[in-house]
């Protein structure tokens, strides 16, 4: 009964997502190259080039340019990444 509890809550979560990007005009499996970031959310090219070679953020690297999805980059920009403040 539990189990079926927390897989209710998580779909009931996975539509609020949805709903929200909706809500937002975005599509949240739409695919994002370097510069539609840069633009879209006012980061340095250089900063976001740093972001696509980080392992946790999943970019699709046999398309070129290279392509994220919003809603990997949402999730991937709403948690602390520290190595990308540090000069090299």
């Amino acid at each position: 009964m539990e189990e079926l509890l927390k897989q209710i809550l998580e779909e009931q979560k996975k539509t609020n997502d949805l709903l929200m990007y909706n809500n937002l005009g975005k599509d949240p499996n739409e695919l994002l190259t370097i510069k539609q970031i840069h633009k879209e959310f006012d980061i340095g090219e250089n900063m976001v080039r740093k972001m696509f070679e980080q392992k946790d953020l999943p970019v699709q690297r046999y398309t070129t340019p290279f392509k994220v999805t919003r809603q990997a980059f949402n999730k991937y920009i709403n948690i602390s990444h520290d190595n990308l403040s540090e000069r090299k």
